[in-house]
């Protein structure tokens, strides 16, 4: 505490606090802005992409099932058929949906520009027959990429930079180190 002209005075804190303050709490109103206008927007697209559902399925009997959602950012959309032979009779009005939401999507892409046919999956009850099972998500990610998988022989490989060249038989993932299955 000071002594000044007669009476105690506490130290105060300094004053350029304040603009700090002001700093942070626009801060928050701006991301709060955007979390309610992001909202408004998924709503809007969310709205458009159902419109553009029914209309190209209109004609189609039994309707298919409808789901949207989100992935790294971009939308994502699953129609489910009843059957193989359902999802084939569509096929047109497959290729309408798909136009629709390439226009209605076009803005979305955050790396690469959006493209219909990379967010929109067509399934059937068929469609749930056994999917190969891989050792970790990085060995699943990497298949198609760097890995090589024989699904006929069950067997995994590094591809090589060298075209033409077979893929370099491996018994264990590069990335956690588990054993592969042999071989069939």
């Amino acid at each position: 505490m000071r002594r000044g002209r007669g009476r105690l005075s506490c130290l105060r804190p300094s004053q350029p606090s304040r603009p700090l303050t002001l700093l942070f709490a626009a801060l928050l109103l701006l991301i709060a802005g955007y979390v309610v206008f992001d909202r408004r927007r998924h709503a809007r697209l969310k709205a458009a992409c159902v419109a553009a559902f029914e209309q190209a399925y209109a004609a189609t009997s039994p309707l298919p099932a409808f789901e949207m959602s989100y992935s790294y950012g971009e939308p994502v959309f699953k129609v489910e058929f009843a059957s193989k032979e359902a999802m084939q009779a569509a096929a047109g009005a497959n290729g309408a949906f798909l136009q629709a939401i390439d226009i209605l999507c076009r803005d979305r892409g955050r790396k690469r520009q959006f493209k219909a046919q990379r967010a929109v999956f067509f399934r059937h009850p068929a469609d749930d027959e056994p999917v190969v099972t891989h050792c970790c998500d990085t060995m699943r990610s990497q298949v198609g990429r760097t890995i090589v998988y024989q699904d006929d022989m069950k067997r995994y490989g590094l591809k090589t930079s060298i075209v033409g060249t077979p893929a370099l038989a491996i018994a264990h993932c590069p990335w956690c180190g588990s054993r592969l299955p042999p071989p069939a």
